[in-house]
């Protein structure tokens, strides 16, 4: 199952794998919000679970 989250800044982030969803919450910390790092357990914590399907390619 695919997961997303809204970030604050209104950002849609979303990923198909755990591992895809972190590293697109990372880079959007990253290059949106002056370099914030979260843990991955943290990151996952936050995130939603959604059909595949819903997740842009």
């Amino acid at each position: 199952m695919a997961k997303m989250m809204m970030c604050p800044c209104g950002q849609r982030l979303e990923g198909r794998t755990d591992d895809e969803f972190v590293s697109v919450v990372d880079t959007h910390l990253r290059d949106s919000h002056g370099g914030r790092s979260y843990p991955a357990e943290a990151i996952l914590s936050m995130a939603t679970s959604v059909p595949d399907e819903t997740v842009a390619d």
